[in-house]
């Protein structure tokens, strides 16, 4: 008996140490935190949805077309309610002749009219009875209230008359004026 019992007792230990084990391992990896293929920084940052490749058209209530956008890529973020554009091209249309401006990057917020343009920005204004204007800026602001576009950050106004660059130029869309603020300075050529 004493055979049976030398021979048992060893095994019991090891069972029973391989169960003390194995329940520490259980414990320590339930404890061990879980890791996310992607990190939460990553996806806080992140857009909601994104479309590629967009062009939008927008009509007035005769069906007269009075906008275009087009973009390369938009980012919409639904907690800064605001989306984002890359290679923005718009053109608006009125009675006094159309704007068309571009840029690397833009801004909507959501539920207005309003755009923000950054980043190498351009836009022209051909008039139906004048000479064509060029805007050239860092930054560009269209105002839907005022059918505005400010332009500022190295602003210049370049028509046939000559280059202008100013702190600040704004312009309307429906109008001929063009109202300059800041340092203004002009270079004119005279036709002999």
């Amino acid at each position: 008996m004493s055979y049976l019992t030398d021979q048992i007792r060893p095994k019991l230990i090891f069972v029973a140490a391989a169960i003390i084990i194995g329940a520490g391992l259980l414990g320590w990896y339930s404890t061990t935190p879980i890791k996310n293929l992607v990190q939460t920084d990553s996806l806080r940052n992140s857009p909601d949805y994104f479309i590629t490749k967009v062009k939008v058209k927008e009509f007035d209530q005769n069906g007269e077309l009075i906008e275009t956008l087009n973009a390369q890529q938009t980012l919409h973020f639904v907690t800064e309610s605001k989306t984002l554009l890359e290679n923005p091209s718009i053109e608006r249309y009125s009675n006094s002749g159309q704007w068309h401006a571009k840029a690397d990057k833009g801004v909507i917020d959501d539920g207005s009219n309003d755009i923000l343009l950054t980043d190498n920005v351009i836009a022209t204004k051909t008039f139906l009875k004048s000479e064509d204007i060029q805007l050239s800026s860092n930054n560009m602001h269209y105002k839907d209230s005022d059918k505005s576009i400010t332009s500022y950050g190295a602003a210049t106004l370049t028509s046939t008359q000559g280059e202008t660059s100013a702190g600040t130029i704004t312009t309307y869309i429906n109008s001929e004026e063009v109202v300059m603020t800041g340092s203004v300075r002009g270079k004119y050529e005279t036709i002999h």
